[in-house]
């Protein structure tokens, strides 16, 4: 059975009060980049009434992830400076993920080798 070619990214975050505006204005615009790419299948940010926050991100493959990171690197170091990040784990096919261990290392993520699936 093929595996699904998709590239998922789940972030895991705390979100202080004084800084949740701040935040969400961070996430529509980091979502307002989606127009710019072409591979960036779905992109969601739910909360928790406690502050802590799971953004869920697909893409078509590990290029299109460099892509992304290269458009919002500014939305994503300033996103940084009001969340406490508690984890990220990269899902998706072994050869997509291997062109990502560099450019996620400073986070240390979780990486899952999807190993069944489909895709519509």
């Amino acid at each position: 059975m093929p595996v699904p070619q998709i590239v998922t990214i789940v972030g895991y975050m705390t979100v202080p009060e004084t800084h949740a505006d701040a935040f969400r204005k961070n996430c529509a615009d980091m979502i307002e980049l989606r127009n710019q790419e072409p591979g960036h299948l779905v992109s969601a940010y739910s909360f928790g009434a406690d502050g802590t926050v799971v953004s869920r991100e697909d893409y078509d493959s590990a290029d299109a992830v460099i892509r992304h990171m290269e458009l919002g690197s500014h939305i994503f170091e300033s996103t940084q400076d009001l969340v406490s990040i508690t984890g990220v784990e990269l899902h998706g096919p072994a050869i997509e993920l291997e062109k990502l261990r560099d450019l996620f290392s400073g986070i240390s993520p979780g990486f899952f080798v999807t190993e069944f699936g489909f895709r519509r």
